[in-house]
């Protein structure tokens, strides 16, 4: 079988998420989110909701922070809402406004 060749490209990851909670554990999994580097909240509802957003290097880093979101308590379900990924060198590129 053929060796195939892999290029690495540096990639910039974004997710949002929606995260459940029970409402009583609403702030401290807020907070718990806040102290992780790679998760901004964007918002929270009462009932149990939080909107978040990931960024990371790759998809197997998105779905780890996924992973680690479920292991804090009183989290009862993260849905992941969107992915994107763009590679880093476009990221610096200049946007024409012809």
């Amino acid at each position: 079988m053929p060796e195939t060749l892999h290029l690495m490209v540096d990639e910039l990851h974004i997710a949002s998420l929606v995260v459940h909670t029970m409402p009583q554990a609403l702030d401290p999994v807020a907070q718990a989110l806040a102290k992780m580097d790679s998760i901004q909240v964007h918002g929270t509802h009462p009932d149990g909701k939080l909107v978040v957003t990931l960024e990371g290097p790759s998809a197997d880093f998105i779905m780890d922070q996924v992973a680690q979101i479920r292991l804090i308590d009183g989290v009862l379900n993260v849905s992941l809402v969107y992915q994107h990924a763009e590679p880093l060198q476009l990221l610096n590129e200049g946007v024409s406004h012809d």
